[in-house]
């Protein structure tokens, strides 16, 4: 049995069933199993899941939301959405969530993504342009973080994110293990991050997973 009893919803079937035999794949995950919006507070209210995975077909989902809130207070909730930037970001954070995810990514990077929420226990939103961070006090990271960083340190970065160790990063791009510990310096400092994982977390909210597949 997984560390985290999870809740999908959303359609068509098939997508349910390609994310469902993604997560059963993780070790963390205990999957419940995956029903339409129209159940997701009914059956959320009835299970109790740690996670809730939920796919946004349009409208506003604030009201269903604050529902899930009230029906299951301690669920963690990450949303997946066509277009992230169409929402109230700060509003969606208000009500509870603690993800964001962009339909494009693949079942394979939704559950590296998840885990990162759910385990390391990141932040997971799309980027964000000056203004937001401007607002929000304490958050000085540019919305362009990846832009600074060399092709070598992209393609560091890219594997850290599949969660590679240094010495499986340093065989795959033929370095030494000391230069990919200066790359990861340099990555680390750059973005405003002190740890691999806060790395992965601002590597995802600005696309660079969709590159690591």
């Amino acid at each position: 049995m997984g560390d985290y009893r999870i809740l999908i919803s959303g359609d068509p079937p098939e997508w349910c069933d390609c994310l469902t035999a993604a997560f059963k794949q993780n070790i963390h995950f205990d999957v419940l199993g995956c029903v339409p919006s129209t159940e997701l507070v009914g059956t959320a209210a009835r299970l109790y899941p740690d996670v809730v995975l939920w796919k946004v077909n349009g409208g506003n989902p604030v009201q269903g939301l604050t529902q899930l809130r009230e029906k299951a207070p301690f669920s963690l909730t990450v949303m997946m959405m066509r277009d992230p930037g169409e929402y109230d970001l700060m509003e969606l954070l208000r009500k509870g969530v603690r993800g964001c995810l962009p339909l494009r990514l693949l079942p394979g990077q939704i559950v590296n993504a998840v885990e990162l929420i759910v385990v390391a226990g990141v932040l997971c939103l799309p980027r964000f342009g000056p203004e937001f961070f401007h607002s929000t006090a304490g958050n000085n990271r540019p919305s362009s973080a990846l832009d600074k960083l060399t092709v070598r340190e992209r393609e560091v970065l890219a594997l850290l994110i599949r969660d590679f160790p240094n010495k499986a990063i340093a065989s795959t791009l033929y370095l030494s293990e000391s230069t990919v510990k200066s790359h990861l310096r340099s990555i680390f400092r750059k973005l405003g991050v002190r740890k691999r994982h806060e790395a992965q977390a601002v590597a995802i909210q600005n696309g660079l997973i969709d590159s690591a597949g």
